[in-house]
């Protein structure tokens, strides 16, 4: 018969080991008094240190770095005061919203706010300036053990709204560079590309240096945004509209030399398991690829969001060859700056789910490799219908299946752990009617993911 295992007692199994997991991301607030217990804690190195004392490159880098500022300071707290009840109430009522439990008062509130641009502005930036918390806090989730390292890479300057009307008239500026041929765009384009893999792969051997057991990346570049940068490069280099094939070309050459190349990042740290939000763009990742979550590397996993385990999500990106598995992403409550707590959605959410599971795993079992505990993710999913052909495993993560395979695989076999961890442990329930939206409750907005900052081709 099988049987639900709480994570409380599978983790009370484990040993006294402690996994470092990463949040690369735009900055945990690790002042959150859910985050700080679990801070990741260099203790080769002094706070304010002004020397590097362990060999890092990065003098006093005590939970982490910025690497937007080059700062030890891993959060910059100066925009607390954007995350306000409006703000807030914004957040939970799209996530009822998305859940289908919006009623008709709270759905007009939620519309009008939506096409307040001004209030948008303020309300999609705290999405990104609280999107490192709020995914370190998914990370860590019942996971005590777990050490936070944060790792700021994307930076976050909030802009005030002007609207049309009050702007400053645009000054014509005279571009006098002569145009360049289309062969000498296809080679900035391509020198673009391995640029942005090897700025990712010395960030990734500060994750090799430090032992770091699992990384979250929830960010990326979707296939829209890769196509808007090469047709503005396009224009701006050559003084002309790209012709269709002139563009497809373009796009494959970019394509090409990310797959071709950007299998070396994830190499910069092979025994690190890397987790990749597969993106919100309700796009397939096998016909119109993101970046990095399309690249192929055997220390990676790729998530889709669901809507618990009930559907997936309806912005989230699939892939039946480049998306392994699924994760609940709709409506997640989690930690925010400023001692907050805020519910959002997107594959960035899903991601972190995948990461807590990893964490949990080896803290249990902290013999395991990261391609054990990679098989283990992997095959010990619920199996869902309708995630066939959505991504590779056709299921959701099942995190007491995962941790009652990391405990088995103490005393047997791996892929015998696994099959007995899944005659053990039940699917998790889902119920088995769906709630509806009432007519007409529609609105425009899709959950944001941080984007990687995109270099225009060097003419």
């Amino acid at each position: 018969m099988k049987k639900l295992v709480t994570l409380a007692t599978l983790l009370q199994l484990g040993t006294a080991s402690a996994s470092v997991v990463a949040v690369m991301d735009t900055g945990t607030d690790i002042s959150h008094k859910d985050l700080a217990p679990k801070a990741w804690t260099n203790k080769n190195e002094k706070e304010g240190s002004t020397t590097d004392l362990d060999g890092s490159g990065l003098p006093g880098d005590i939970h982490g770095w910025d690497f937007t500022e080059n700062s030890a300071k891993v959060f910059n707290d100066k925009y607390n005061y954007l995350v306000n009840d409006d703000v807030k109430k914004f957040y939970t009522l799209y996530a009822k919203y998305e859940t289908k439990t919006i009623n008709a008062t709270e759905f007009d509130w939620l519309k009008k706010a939506v096409e307040n641009k001004a209030f948008m502005n303020q309300a999609n930036f705290v999405g990104s300036y609280a999107h490192g918390t709020h995914v370190g806090g998914i990370a860590a989730l019942n996971n005590p053990k777990a050490q936070v390292m944060s790792l700021k890479i994307l930076p976050t300057v909030y802009q005030e709204y002007v609207a049309p009307e009050k702007r400053e008239p645009v000054q014509l500026e005279f571009d006098f560079a002569p145009a360049i041929t289309f062969d000498q765009f296809k080679e900035e384009v391509q020198k673009t590309a391995m640029s942005q893999v090897e700025e990712m792969i010395p960030l990734n051997g500060y994750l090799k240096f430090h032992k770091v057991d699992v990384v979250n990346q929830s960010f990326g570049i979707g296939f829209e945004q890769a196509v808007g940068f090469l047709h503005s490069g396009f224009v701006e280099a050559i003084k002309r509209e790209p012709t269709q094939d002139e563009l497809l070309e373009v796009l494959q050459i970019y394509y090409g030399t990310l797959l071709a190349v950007g299998p070396e990042m994830f190499k910069a740290a092979p025994d690190t398991l890397f987790v990749v939000a597969a993106g919100n763009d309700n796009s397939n990742n096998d016909a119109l690829p993101d970046y990095p979550a399309s690249i192929p590397a055997a220390n990676k996993i790729s998530v889709a969001a669901t809507l618990g385990y009930s559907e997936i999500a309806d912005f989230s990106n699939y892939g039946q060859k480049t998306v392994d598995v699924a994760a609940p992403g709709v409506a997640i409550q989690s930690t925010g700056p400023a001692q907050s707590y805020l519910h959002m959605s997107g594959t960035s959410q899903a991601a972190p789910f995948v990461t807590s599971a990893i964490s949990l795993a080896k803290d249990i079992n902290p013999a395991l490799k990261a391609a054990d505990i990679k098989n283990i993710i992997l095959k010990t999913v619920d199996v869902k219908s309708w995630l066939k052909d959505k991504v590779t495993t056709s299921g959701i993560v099942n995190k007491a299946r995962v941790q009652r395979a990391a405990e088995l695989s103490k005393t047997m076999n791996v892929e015998v752990a696994i099959t007995k961890s899944r005659a053990e442990i039940a699917d998790v329930a889902t119920p088995k009617s769906f709630a509806k939206r009432l007519p007409g409750m529609n609105i425009k907005y899709r959950p944001l993911r941080p984007s990687l900052l995109v270099k225009m081709p060097a003419l």
